[in-house]
């Protein structure tokens, strides 16, 4: 009892000692002192300037923490245009008695407010965030051989993360070349705790603006969209995604996304091999309107007489695609009254080409004539089918056309 005692007496004077030195620490220390030298190795590691506006902060117990205020991390010398980043606060903390006791580094959430991303496209290519990529490849590349002759993984410190939250920030990406100009206004990004190996939970949620596109702007882009003004709302959530770097791999048994009123979820597995990357999933999709979907996305639709046309939309799929060759089935889709069932598949570059085999249940072509159709005849997409180098076969159980009625039509795209 007495040996009990003495290392109960000695443990409780080593915590006294502890809590002391740590109250010393916090009103004798000040943080702005080392702000110079933290700006400078950042500047050191990125070749570009840092700078830390606001002061810093310390917490010591139980979590050892900087909370910083303004910074900036700007562009590179002799390049001109808004800084690469800038945010209002960041704070990140790290778990103090693991740390001490056990060497696992536990950080904690990581949190940054009000950060303004500014992405910029040369005209030539080049990007401007190249070269921090080119670092960072430099520097894993030199790290590899140091952390093979660095002794057995049991060894090395464990990493946890209780995660980041990214709150009142906003995006901006222009392309000089198309004159793409797109930004996420609003944005909040929330990730879960990350554990080495372990799926982790993605949360994303911001306001899309996509202006000032060019003649330029690739049809098949996002440039080539033309938001209102207002912009379009979007989220996306993953639950339990789980990713690695190298070698490839993504997966995500459940995800969701929604555009405007468009209600959208899946999953995906993906993986790189020796051909390429190869991708699987399925995909459901839910439009209350199809119609007022376009016109949320800017997307302009002929005036249709019947009002009640291009209303809710149901899509159903499984997908499979292996370095660029496309297969859609089987697939299930049902507009206003039509149900459609089928596949589809697309063949790989460098000369792709569609093909199809679709069955509707029935189609009533009058509902989707344009008011100032009114005695057309009735045209199908056959140049537009052409121009996607698409082949397949298209079965209609009952059309409705101008009042004639056809039953089991086939019609044969070459």
């Amino acid at each position: 009892m007495r040996i009990a005692r003495w290392v109960l007496g000695i443990a409780g004077a080593v915590v006294l000692l502890a809590v002391a030195t740590v109250l010393v620490a916090t009103l004798v220390i000040n943080p702005d002192r080392y702000k110079g030298e933290i700006e400078s190795a950042v500047r050191r590691e990125t070749g570009r300037p840092f700078a830390l506006e606001g002061h810093l902060r310390l917490t010591w117990y139980p979590w050892l923490g900087v909370r910083t205020g303004t910074a900036r991390l700007g562009n590179l010398p002799g390049t001109g245009g808004p800084d690469l980043l800038d945010w209002q606060s960041a704070a990140v903390r790290v778990r103090l008695l693991p740390l001490l006791l056990h060497h696992q580094l536990e950080v904690g959430r990581v949190r940054i407010v009000g950060a303004d991303i500014h992405l910029r496209r040369g005209p030539h290519g080049h990007g401007s965030w190249d070269d921090l990529l080119a670092r960072l490849r430099s520097r894993q590349t030199r790290a590899m051989p140091a952390s093979a002759r660095g002794g057995s993984a049991s060894t090395a410190w464990p990493a946890t993360l209780a995660g980041l939250d990214l709150e009142k920030s906003s995006l901006e990406y222009v392309d000089e070349r198309s004159h793409e100009h797109v930004r996420l206004a609003g944005w909040k990004f929330v990730v879960g705790p990350y554990r080495a190996g372990k799926p982790l939970s993605v949360r994303t949620s911001f306001v899309l603006h996509v202006d000032g596109a060019g003649q330029n702007a690739s049809a098949a882009g996002i440039g080539a969209l033309r938001l209102p003004a207002a912009g379009v709302r979007v989220s996306f959530e993953a639950p339990r995604l789980q990713l690695h770097p190298t070698p490839f791999e993504i997966s995500a048994p459940q995800w969701s996304l929604q555009l405007a009123d468009a209600k959208l979820q899946g999953a995906i597995d993906a993986s790189r091999d020796a051909a390429g990357v190869v991708a699987s999933g399925s995909l459901k999709a839910a439009v209350p309107s199809l119609r007022t979907l376009a016109h949320a996305l800017g997307v302009g639709i002929p005036t249709i007489r019947d009002p009640a046309a291009l209303g809710a939309l149901a899509l159903s799929a499984s997908w499979s695609d292996r370095n660029g060759a496309l297969e859609v089935e089987p697939l299930a889709a049902k507009l206003d009254s039509t149900r459609l069932t089928g596949w589809i598949a697309r063949s790989r570059s460098p000369k792709p080409q569609w093909t199809f085999a679709l069955r509707a249940n029935q189609v009533d072509f009058g509902h989707y004539l344009t008011r100032s159709g009114r005695h057309k005849p009735l045209e199908l997409p056959l140049s537009a089918l052409q121009a996607l180098r698409a082949q397949g076969t298209l079965r209609l159980g009952r059309a409705r056309i101008h009042g004639v009625i056809l039953s089991d039509v086939r019609l044969q795209v070459r």
